[in-house]
């Protein structure tokens, strides 16, 4: 059947070329429309299982609770500047940035220190625990009152009463400075010089804006016009300098920006170069070597047109199907290239081999279509099939690369089946019209030519040295395996984004030197109502304060200490209920103060603004819920990192902080012990939690895939030659390559990462063409092996392999690293199952030629 739809196809195209040509011009330019619909995804947790319970947990956290959308604005303060011109400068800044239809909000003020005391002095008294209680106790007491007075006054002669005069003014006892720390975990964690009443680094060299747009960082579009109102707005600032700092100020700020939409715009920069880069690479550097392989540029046509019909195919395919080209899917196109051009190599091939020996055109096309049609069909379907075995594995990128490649591959088939012989069959018809010029020189016919890198020779020391090249094999593949054992496994997510990114490096600047970034595991406890989820997160992060105590984290963060727990508030409105009728009766301490005030020569009156503070916040009588910070959008944003509603559940969110450059791989012993402790309701997640799964995931779906590729190959060719052994020996090639490519990766100081892991179950496909067409041409003479049968299939197969290797060579190149170990990794494999291909197969066959009498063999 496969025979009869062979020579049908060959003899349509060898009568009706023009027609092959205008059904594909048609094919190729409806893809061409549909490629144009093309977008890219630049997330790389968007490659990541789904459905899985860790990614998802920890994804769903970050959306609620984390800062990925966010758009991060650093100022950059001079060196030996002073910080004051600056903090102006940023006041208009960010008014102007908050004005722009792209943003929700901008926040770059925490408030100057008076304004932080007259906030939240009023509800200090809920913060405190039992010491803190009793500090306020000591604090109100008559001698405690009289030392204070006495350091006011001492402080007011000194140089920096100005500074600190309004604060003295609205907290003349000293209350805030007991829950002052605790305030400045509760702003957002932020490693801030907050006495500036900015985001500013406590070196006071950095200010920092964070700037929440209205629509996500993964609308690239979106993004892009926004970094261009950004650095618009930003000049029109600049531009307005001189008047903040004067004719003969300091030099103006440096401003960056960082954070997840610059990320995301340069990423999809990455990806769109990538898709271009590798295309037009991997296409150029197949064309250079095939110009090289058969030594006339009119024959490069033969390569390019059915390669790029292919091509436009698969891509139109892709905007048709899938519509979003992702990180993982970006090398698809150099896979394609690098795949594609072996059925070209492989059927030209034969066709200069068949006109070598004196075969009219219909003779070699027919053979050409035979027997290595056959092995182009067969190649073809058992290279899409290991391709379409990603689509079992539990990550999204490779289920979509393995999904379209495969597809792909079969469309650069069906376009050699149709294209070449169609090609071939109206250059022969039109040798003396137009295109003369192109495909001949002068009248005479062409010798063809295809050069063969050496495979000739490899062969023919491989059919006359059985035993030699089999032990050198066998040694070589013993050798190779005891290396593969030392390869490791690296799991970490960011080693698979582009290096340099201008967003990642400011936003790692900023965690540095801020105190807050994403190296943070995070407790993620949920309620049914708001009291629930509080006491629930109080009561984890005090478990977690432990572990800190004990060394195993470095700090947590969590919002009881800017929503104190229920439990805490209970206690501390009790006190306040007997406090009031003690120490902190109506009018005592400020009557103490005046009269001790007086003494000192101090006026008792101008304090008078701080007591009334004093007495709001000895008279709270009810809790501060989450409704208590609804009026003030500053307040609400902050909590908002903390506590969430979402529908009928309540979530919030315990920050953990571990050493750095610990843990980074997976969860300490005493954290995840923690959060089983804690219970049902509590769910740790983090990076080192989703890298230690998918680690164990990727193990297991690299394993599955493989399998699963090699069983299919197996049956599709046991379905195509009928026979055990013929299958077997097709099969070895690839097997033996593969252990070759796995040393040859340890050999180089490569690992194994989230994206080369499955690049042998690639190879599966590439690999086992090599053997397919050996075998085939063997199969073809009748079980009589020929030296000169072999050394010509071996040409071939030479040159397919340093295409294939040419066309994933322009992944090595990616900015992605997980795409640059796949092309490294792949070129290594391909050309070690054509290694063996060439060698350790021919080998085999002599030796058991030999062994049968070795009668039938001829040279």
């Amino acid at each position: 059947m496969i025979d009869w739809l062979l020579h049908a196809v060959t003899g349509f195209a060898r009568r009706h070329p023009q027609r092959v040509f205008a059904l594909m011009a048609v094919a190729l330019l409806v893809a061409a429309v549909l490629s144009t619909r093309l977008r890219f995804d630049t997330e790389i947790l968007n490659l990541l299982p789904a459905d899985d319970p860790v990614v998802s947990t920890f994804r769903a956290t970050l959306s609620d609770f984390g800062s990925l959308d966010f758009l991060l604005v650093l100022v950059r303060v001079p060196e030996g500047s002073v910080v004051d011109p600056y903090l102006e400068f940023v006041d208009d800044l960010g008014s102007r940035l908050a004005a722009l239809p792209e943003m929700q909000y901008v926040e770059y003020r925490i408030g100057e220190m008076a304004e932080l005391v007259d906030e939240f002095l009023p509800r200090s008294f809920l913060f405190l625990d039992e010491a803190g209680r009793q500090q306020v106790e000591e604090r109100l007491g008559d001698d405690q009152i009289r030392q204070r007075v006495r350091e006011l006054r001492r402080r007011l002669e000194t140089p920096q009463s100005l500074m600190l005069q309004e604060l003295m003014l609205l907290d003349p006892l000293g209350i805030s400075e007991i829950f002052l720390d605790q305030l400045g975990g509760a702003r957002g964690a932020l490693k801030v010089d907050w006495s500036t009443g900015y985001l500013v680094s406590r070196d006071r060299s950095l200010v920092l804006l964070i700037a929440k747009p209205v629509a996500p960082a993964q609308e690239v579009e979106f993004g892009r016009n926004l970094l261009a109102a950004v650095d618009a707005t930003t000049a029109a600032a600049l531009e307005g300098w001189p008047e903040i700092a004067g004719s003969d100020g300091p030099p103006p700020p440096a401003v960056d920006l960082g954070g997840s939409y610059v990320t995301a715009v340069e990423d999809a920069g990455y990806v769109f170069r990538d898709v271009i880069t590798n295309a037009v690479t991997s296409i150029v550097g197949v064309l250079l070597l095939f110009l090289i392989a058969f030594r006339r540029i009119g024959l490069v046509m033969y390569a390019l047109l059915p390669l790029g019909a292919g091509l436009i195919l698969a891509f139109g395919f892709a905007a048709g199907t899938i519509g979003t080209l992702s990180a993982a899917t970006t090398g698809f196109a150099a896979l394609l290239i690098g795949l594609g051009i072996d059925f070209i190599i492989v059927s030209y091939g034969r066709y200069v081999e068949e006109r070598g020996r004196g075969a009219s055109l219909d003779q070699a096309l027919e053979r050409m279509s035979g027997s290595s049609g056959r092995a182009v069909i067969t190649g073809g379907i058992t290279t899409a099939a290991t391709f379409y075995a990603f689509m079992v594995t539990e990550f999204t990128g490779l289920r979509q690369l393995g999904f379209l490649v495969g597809t792909g591959i079969l469309f650069c088939m069906l376009s050699v089946l149709v294209l070449l012989p169609a090609m071939l069959a109206w250059r022969e018809d039109h040798r003396n019209g137009r295109l003369k010029r192109i495909f001949v020189r002068g009248e005479r016919k062409p010798v063809l030519h295809m050069e063969g890198f050496g495979a000739d020779r490899l062969i023919a020391l491989s059919y006359r040295r059985p035993v030699a090249v089999l032990l050198a094999g066998g040694l070589l593949t013993v050798v190779c395996g005891w290396l593969a054992l030392g390869l490791d496994f690296v799991d970490s997510i960011k080693s698979m984004r582009p290096q340099g990114n201008r967003g990642v490096l400011i936003q790692d600047e900023i965690a540095d030197r801020f105190g807050s970034g994403f190296d943070y595991m995070m407790l993620v406890i949920s309620g049914n109502d708001e009291h629930q989820v509080l006491e629930r997160a109080a009561v984890a992060a005090d478990r977690a304060r432990q572990l800190v105590d004990a060394g195993v984290l470095d700090g947590v963060d969590s919002l009881s200490a800017f929503m104190p727990s229920p439990e805490r508030q209970r206690e501390a409105l009790a006190w306040l209920a007997e406090a009031r009728s003690s120490v902190l009766t109506p009018g005592r301490a400020e009557a103490v103060f005046s009269r001790l005030a007086l003494a000192e020569g101090l006026r008792p009156e101008a304090f008078s603004g701080g007591f009334e503070l004093l007495e709001r916040a000895a008279s709270v009588t009810v809790p501060v819920s989450v409704d208590s910070f609804a009026d003030n959008e500053d307040r609400r944003r902050l909590l908002d990192r903390y506590v969430r509603k979402s529908g009928d559940t309540w979530r919030a969110v315990v920050y953990l902080q571990p050493p750095p450059r610990v843990w980074k791989r997976e969860a300490p012993p005493e954290v995840t012990a923690l959060a089983e402790e804690l219970g049902p309701n509590v769910v740790l997640t983090g990076v080192n939690m989703v890298s230690e799964r998918l680690r164990a995931l990727v193990k297991g779906d690299a394993v599955v895939a493989a399998v699963l590729g090699f069983v299919v190959v197996a049956l599709l060719l046991w379905a195509d030659y009928h026979r055990l052994g013929d299958s077997l020996l097709s099969l070895a090639p690839l097997l033996v390559g593969i252990v070759w490519m796995l040393g040859g990766m340890a050999l180089a100081g490569l690992h194994m990462n989230f994206f080369n892991v499955f690049v042998t179950t690639m190879i599966i496909g590439i690999g086992v063409d090599y053997g397919v067409h050996m075998m085939h041409r063997y199969r073809e003479s009748a079980g009589v092996l020929t030296l000169e049968g072999l050394q010509e299939t071996g040409k071939a197969i030479v040159l397919a392999a340093l295409s294939t290797s040419v066309g994933l060579g322009s992944m090595s190149i990616s900015r992605y690293p997980g795409l640059r170990s796949m092309g490294i990794v792949a070129i290594i494999g391909a050309l070690a199952t054509a290694l063996v291909a060439v060698t350790l197969l021919p080998a085999f066959l002599s030796l058991r030629e030999r062994r049968r009498g070795g009668d039938s063999r001829s040279s």
